[in-house]
C-alpha cells in the first residue's frame, strides 16, 4: 500500500474512539456482535492449545477485552496500545495488577526476547505494511515463543466484491487486508515459524442470526478441511506463529 497517511488516519480514528465512546466493540470498530463473535472463536481456539501460563503481551489491546481474558487465565499480561484514551478505560475496568503500555507495534519500547507470546488483533488492517511489525513481534518474543496475529481476509469473496466497488468509485482502501499465504511469507522472512491458520467466519450485522451456523462443530471443521472454501467464506483469520 503505497498511501502514507493511511497508519495516519487510523491512529486519529483510534484516538476518537477510545476517547469518545464506552464499549469496548466501539473502541476496537466492531459491532457488538462482530466483538462478541469474535471472543467466541478465538476463546475456542485458545482453549484447544492449552497453553502453559506464561508472559503475553497483547498488542492493540484497545480497551483489553483479549487481555482481561488471558489475564484470567493465570497469565502474566501486557497490554499495549497506541490510543491513550482506550488505554485509560483498559485500565479503569481491569485487575490493577495488569500493568498498560502506550506505544507504537512498529516501535515496541520492550526488550529483546521479554515475552514468551504475543497476541495482535485488529491491528494489521491498519497499517500499510505487515513486516515492520511482524519484525517487532519476533524481536520481543523469546526463542520458541509464539504468537497469535489475525488479519482481515483478502481472499473473501463478498470482501472483494466490496473493495472492487471501492476502486471502481475511485475511492481510497478504508482497510488494508491480507492474503493468507502472503502474510505467512512476511512471517517466514522476518524469522517467524507459521504453525496454523484458523478461518474466523463473521456473518454481516444485517445477517447476525445466521453467526451460529457459521460457528458450530460442522462448519469449523469443514472450513478448515476445504482451505478454499475457509478462504471464499471468512471475513478474518488467525496465523499463529513461532520464533524461529
Amino acid at each position: 500500500m503505497k498511501d502514507a497517511g493511511f497508519e495516519r488516519r487510523w491512529r486519529q480514528r483510534f484516538l476518537e474512539r477510545g476517547a469518545n465512546l464506552e464499549d469496548d466493540a466501539g473502541i476496537a470498530g466492531w459491532t457488538h456482535s462482530g466483538l462478541h463473535s469474535r471472543v467466541r472463536q478465538f476463546e475456542r481456539l485458545w482453549r484447544r492449545a492449552d497453553l502453559e501460563p506464561g508472559r503475553w503481551l497483547d498488542v492493540g489491546c484497545g480497551a483489553g477485552t483479549y487481555t482481561r481474558m488471558l489475564h484470567a487465565q493465570g497469565h502474566e499480561v501486557w497490554g499495549l496500545d497506541y490510543s491513550t484514551p482506550s488505554l485509560q478505560k483498559a485500565r479503569d475496568r481491569s485487575d490493577p495488577a495488569i500493568p498498560w503500555l502506550a506505544a507504537d507495534i512498529n516501535h515496541l519500547p520492550l526488550a529483546d526476547a521479554a515475552f514468551d507470546g504475543v497476541l495482535c488483533f485488529g491491528v494489521m488492517q491498519a497499517l500499510s505494511d505487515p513486516q515492520p511489525a511482524l519484525a517487532e513481534i519476533r524481536r520481543v518474543l523469546r526463542p520458541g515463543g509464539e504468537a497469535w496475529v489475525d488479519a482481515l481476509n483478502l481472499r473473501c469473496l463478498p470482501t472483494a466484491v466490496r473493495e472492487w466497488r471501492r476502486c471502481r468509485r475511485g475511492r481510497p482502501p478504508h482497510l488494508r487486508y491480507d492474503d493468507p499465504q502472503g502474510l505467512r511469507a512476511a512471517a517466514e522472512a522476518v524469522g517467524l515459524r507459521p504453525e496454523a491458520l484458523y478461518w474466523l467466519p463473521l456473518a454481516p450485522g444485517r445477517l447476525a442470526r445466521l453467526q451460529p451456523l457459521l460457528e458450530n462443530r460442522g462448519t469449523r471443521g469443514f472450513l478448515q478441511a476445504v482451505p478454499a472454501a475457509g478462504a471464499w467464506l471468512s471475513h478474518s483469520f488467525i496465523l499463529r506463529v513461532r520464533r524461529v
